[in-house]
């Protein structure tokens, strides 16, 4: 098994490529920001009790997640090296309910599993990582994109965990910025992770190659009978 098979990224050389990228296409990420921004106010705006703030802060956080897969979408075109469109924003949002449903069973997964000790909360979040992007990638149904996490992730979890802990502190000092620096830090961390993405994608494509090319075992010669 090659190097790149058995270790297949590096945070920091991940968080480099997105910090390079957003600050290359700052125009339409700050304005996906700065929509996400608007109802994260709205949130806390709503955060009253009240039958009409708790519809009104359901829409809200749909739309919230509307924002998230657009923001994936847009990572993943700009590692690929394609442009980000925003005034095209159908095309960012197709397949949007098959996300917010893959969103929500995320949640709900990770948040049963933090109720169980928390260890398997934090197993789970690893492991199902990826299920988001895989349905904004490759529109896989919600089941499935758990799945195909599963199989990504697998091997690779503690080296997954370094990476999210790490992009939590990135996005910590964004938020120590007046809230300011998330405007820049959190596209850099979709990004970044649109690029551990992309390389566990090609570990697992290495990993189907290398598997392909074993020769099958030789079946056994018959006994001879007399």
């Amino acid at each position: 098994m090659t190097d790149d098979v058995a270790r297949p990224f590096s945070s920091v050389e991940a968080l480099r490529f997105g910090w390079q990228k957003t600050i290359a296409n700052a125009q339409p990420l700050l304005l996906i920001g700065a929509v996400g921004a608007v109802f994260a106010v709205l949130e806390q705006v709503l955060s009253d009790e009240g039958a009409l703030a708790a519809l009104l802060m359901i829409i809200v956080r749909v739309v919230q997640v509307a924002v998230t897969l657009v923001f994936i979408r847009a990572a993943l075109r700009l590692h690929d090296g394609e442009p980000v469109d925003v005034s095209r924003p159908g095309a960012l949002l197709s397949e949007f309910f098959p996300f917010l449903l893959t969103y929500v069973l995320y949640a709900l997964i990770v948040g049963f599993g933090l109720v169980l000790l928390v260890v398997p909360g934090v197993i789970w979040g690893l492991k199902f990582f990826f299920a988001t992007f895989l349905v904004a990638d490759k529109k896989l149904d919600p089941i499935e994109a758990l799945r195909a996490s599963s199989r990504l992730t697998d091997g690779v979890k503690t080296q997954l965990l370094l990476f999210a802990l790490l992009m939590a502190g990135v996005n910590l000092l964004g938020a120590l910025a007046f809230g300011v620096g998330l405007l820049v830090t959190v596209p850099t961390t979709f990004i970044a992770s649109a690029y551990v993405f992309r390389r566990l994608q090609a570990r697992a494509a290495e990993r189907a190659q290398t598997t392909a090319q074993i020769p099958p075992l030789s079946a056994p010669l018959a006994t001879a009978t007399t």
